[in-house]
């Protein structure tokens, strides 16, 4: 069906919360989470509804309706919304993954932690677009050490760095090929990659996530209510995660658009900075579009 692709990159520059419902444990609106690792997620439902809805709003602005053009173009890609027209969505997303996540440390404020598994799923994923990515990367490292992505590959004094209260050590520099791709994303900086065990990455990824806890307001007396204090779960900021756009043939029989044509709207009409999940009233949510360095499908 989808004949087209492309990988996009966000960077949270407010924390997130794409809920999950009501949670079962010790936080009333978690976060979700894939089901077999326990490591957040935005699920493709969830993103591609807040990018719709932001082109909605923008394409309003100050109108009781959007410009008739300007809904043809949109719900030809997306998707019509009162289902009397006969076609679907001619554009797919796939969940957003995440990529790096932020540890405070004692080093560089924060630290964007990752592990092989994530890696090692973020590189299949990028060979179904680019020819320019080549071999199994063999990425390995001990329980309590770490892999540095720093310029500078000689040990120093400095071998130890401080995550939250975990102490590691340094196995090893960073293999190059896998540094060169990691560095092709604009707007990361690698100085702040460290690559740890699969364990304590998951460890740290469910373990520190920004818990807030909210008052219930009573819209009489505009006070808080005696019973409605609840925690919620953010992604916090400076997370970056990436999904895939997939675009097929239009299914409007008025408006034919090839899966190229999907792909450019995406990339003209979707801006550099919008929000996803809930919570966009208290100013939540908002994302950056990092680009990728180079032809993906070159």
């Amino acid at each position: 069906m989808y004949r087209d692709k492309k990988m996009v990159y966000i960077k949270a520059i407010t924390p997130i919360h794409a809920g999950a419902g009501d949670g079962l444990g010790n936080v009333d609106m978690p976060i979700q989470r894939e089901k077999h690792s326990n490591i957040p997620e935005i699920e493709a439902s969830s993103l591609k509804g807040s990018i719709k809805h932001s082109l909605y709003s923008k394409f309003k602005e100050d109108e009781d309706e959007i410009p008739e053009e300007l809904k043809k173009e949109l719900y030809t890609v997306f998707g019509p919304e009162d289902g009397n027209d006969n076609y679907s969505s001619s554009i797919g997303f796939t969940d957003a993954k995440l990529l790096f996540f932020p540890v405070r440390s004692a080093e560089d404020i924060f630290k964007l932690v990752t592990c092989p598994y994530i890696l090692k799923r973020w590189i299949e994923e990028l060979k179904m677009i680019s020819k320019k990515v080549d071999g199994n990367l063999d990425i390995n490292v001990n329980s309590g050490e770490y892999i540095d992505c720093k310029e500078n590959d000689s040990k120093d004094d400095n071998e130890k760095i401080i995550l939250e209260e975990y102490v590691f050590d340094r196995f090893s520099g960073v293999d190059e090929n896998l540094k060169g791709i990691i560095s092709s994303i604009e707007g990361l900086d690698i100085e702040k990659v460290v690559i740890l065990n699969n364990s304590d990455f998951i460890d740290l990824v469910t373990m520190y996530t920004e818990i807030i806890t909210r008052n219930k307001i009573s819209v009489k007396t505009g006070a808080a209510e005696k019973t409605g204090l609840f925690t919620e779960e953010y992604l916090p900021a400076e997370t970056i995660m990436y999904f895939m756009v997939l675009s097929a043939p239009s299914f409007n029989e008025n408006n034919k658009k090839t899966p190229k044509d999907i792909i450019d709207y995406f990339n003209t009409n979707v801006d550099k900075v919008f929000q996803v999940g809930g919570d966009a009233t208290i100013g939540k949510g908002f994302v950056e579009k990092l680009e990728k360095t180079g032809d993906e499908n070159a």
